[in-house]
Order: C-alpha cells, then structure tokens, then sequence
C-alpha cells in the first residue's frame, strides 16, 4: 500500500496551528486555563519528557532541543509550576491534599549533550531532573537505528522516500522543509519500533541501500559515569531505561527480567544507592512488561500515556507530555495548560 503524504497541505496546517497556539499563549487563554485548573482541578503531576539537547545555534539533530529553547521551557514551568523529581512530585499528588500543579523535567536514553547543554541549564535555574539510563551504552558511541533513519530523511537532495515495511506493505512520503522531515523520521520510526531487532536493521539497511546519502549516521555519544556522577552529586536523579533499549513486549520474560534487573543493578552498583525509577522503552508496555517492572523492584514507571497524572494515577503507568519538539515556549504553554483543562 502507497500512502504518499502531501507535504505542501501539512506545511499550511502546520503553520495554522502554531500561529493559534501564538494567539492563545499571548492572548492570556493559557494562563487562564493554568488558573482555573489550579482552582479545580489539583494536584498533578505534568512529566516533561525529552531526549537530545543541543548548542543554542547550529544545525539540530534528531530530537534534540536547543538550549535557550530548553531554558525557555525551564523558566516557563517555574513560573507556572512547582518543579520537583517525579519522586517528589508523586508523594505530594498521592499523599498531600494540595492546590498546587507540579512539574517534572525528564530525560531519557543518556545521551552526553544532556551534561553539556541541558544540565548547566538545570543548574542556573536550580531545577532536579531524572535522567533515564540504557546502560549498556554508557560511556559508548552507538550508532542507533532511528538516527539512521534520520540521517537519510534529513539529506537536503532527497525529495521523496518509499520504504519496504516488511511482505508487501510499503509507505511512500513526500519531503518538505526540516519540521517535515522530522515528522517524517517519527513516522518511520514509530512503525519500526513494533518490529523486532532483526526486523528493523532490514528495514533501515533496505532504506540505506536504496537511498544512499553521502554521510554515514554519526555515533551518538553517551554519558560516562565521571558525568552521572559529578550531575548525581548536584541533585539530578537517575533512573533505568534498560540495558538496550528494545521494546519489551517483543521479548520472552527472562529477556525482560534481564533488561530490568541488569540495568537497575549496574546503576546502584555505581551510584551506590537504590534505583526505583524506571521508563519503558519508547513508552510501550503490556500488563506483562508492567508486573515484571513491579518484581524488578522498582517503585514507579513512566509509560507512553500522554496526559497529566492525578491522585488516581497508576504509578507503573505514568503518563507525560512531550516535550523536545516543542521548539516555542508558547508550544509548551499550550500543550500543558490543555492537556491539565482536558484531563
């Protein structure tokens, strides 16, 4: 099946929504939302999730977020918002009969621009952050399959792409300016995360082969423990995000338990404290995956549910709000200030 998307017409959507987005943020509706939300509707818990920062100027990478944007975002949710670890911020939502709308700022994956760009951000402002790690990669250089992905989405002289999905299924997309392209990548990227290993290193070497670019994918370098040690000693806080970073309902369950156990103890090993934090793996669970993150012992997880956690929230299906695309305030402003409204 050909599913070629116009990128012309989602350009002229796109602007329309964010040129809305502008009027409400300016126009007061935001903080009008924020006001009544926190007259109604409290607490909460809003979890901001990014992966990737970057240098405030120079070309961007894939789901990175530059850093005065970043601190824009930080300076907007301490304003509006008590920012707190998600430890923190579940004990008040659970336990405290509280007007206050919380904010927690998430990392995930470890990547070392989070040290270089987000973590002096987070120091200026004074701000805890948790930071998501998949162990295996730590103080390595990998070269992970969905920058692959970007790599040849993102080259300038390519203008349209057909990728084998597996069988016969092919989806064909047409390629616009870089917000496109990187919704593009999401879009591939989302359907090769239900694949298996095997699976997804065809697909992106199918899509290499018949769409050669002139770079290769860079490797991604991630945090060492000198990093996670000296960001450990100034409040950020750690938590697992597995040891490879595989969706975990594709897996038997001694394949889990060893990504959970594996990756909680290498972390307390060397931060020599407990780990009870824990973030699925592009957010994808099942009641399985849930019980085997309960046996693991940690004590809450972050799953792909996008909405605001209250009172009633399971703590081993978290929900959040992403955030790393968001490259205006105003863009946070709205996502948050609906999504506590509509919840």
């Amino acid at each position: 099946m050909d599913e070629i998307k116009g990128c012309g017409e989602m350009r002229i959507i796109s602007g329309i929504k964010n040129i809305t987005k502008d009027l409400f943020y300016q126009s007061g509706v935001c903080k009008s939302l924020l006001w009544i939300s926190r007259a109604y509707r409290c607490p909460a818990l809003a979890i901001l999730v990014y992966h990737r920062a970057s240098p405030s100027h120079g070309d961007r990478g894939y789901m990175d977020i530059p850093e005065n944007i970043f601190e824009g975002h930080v300076r907007f949710l301490k304003d509006n918002f008590k920012i707190v670890s998600m430890k923190e911020g579940l004990k008040n939502i659970y336990e405290k009969d509280s007007r206050e709308i919380y904010a927690a700022i998430n990392f995930d994956d470890g990547y070392m621009d989070n040290y270089l760009y987000a973590y002096p951000v987070l120091k200026r402002y004074s701000v805890p952050a948790t930071i998501f790690l998949t162990t295996d990669y730590i103080g390595k250089r990998p070269v992970f399959w969905w920058d692959r992905v970007f790599n040849v989405i993102s080259y300038p002289g390519l203008k349209y792409v057909n990728i084998d999905i597996g069988g016969s299924e092919s989806i064909g997309f047409d390629l616009g300016n870089a917000s496109q392209r990187e919704a593009v990548t999401d879009r591939i990227n989302g359907i090769l995360r239900l694949r298996c290993e095997i699976q997804i290193q065809d697909i992106v070497g199918k899509l290499e082969r018949m769409y050669p670019v002139p770079v290769e994918a860079r490797p991604s370098a991630m945090l060492g423990w000198d990093e996670i040690r000296q960001m450990r000693a100034s409040g950020i806080i750690f938590g697992s995000h597995t040891k490879t970073h595989r969706n975990l309902c594709l897996l038997k369950d001694d394949e889990i338990a060893e990504e959970l156990s594996s990756s909680k103890k290498a972390i307390e090993k060397m931060l020599r404290e407990e780990i009870r934090e824990f973030s699925y793996p592009f957010g994808i669970f099942d009641e399985r995956v849930k019980r085997l993150a309960m046996e693991a012992g940690f004590g809450y997880a972050r799953a792909g549910l996008k909405r605001i956690n209250r009172k009633a929230a399971d703590r081993f299906l978290l929900a959040s709000i992403c955030a790393g695309a968001l490259m205006k305030t105003s863009f946070l402003a709205n996502r948050v200030s609906l999504s506590l409204f509509k919840d």
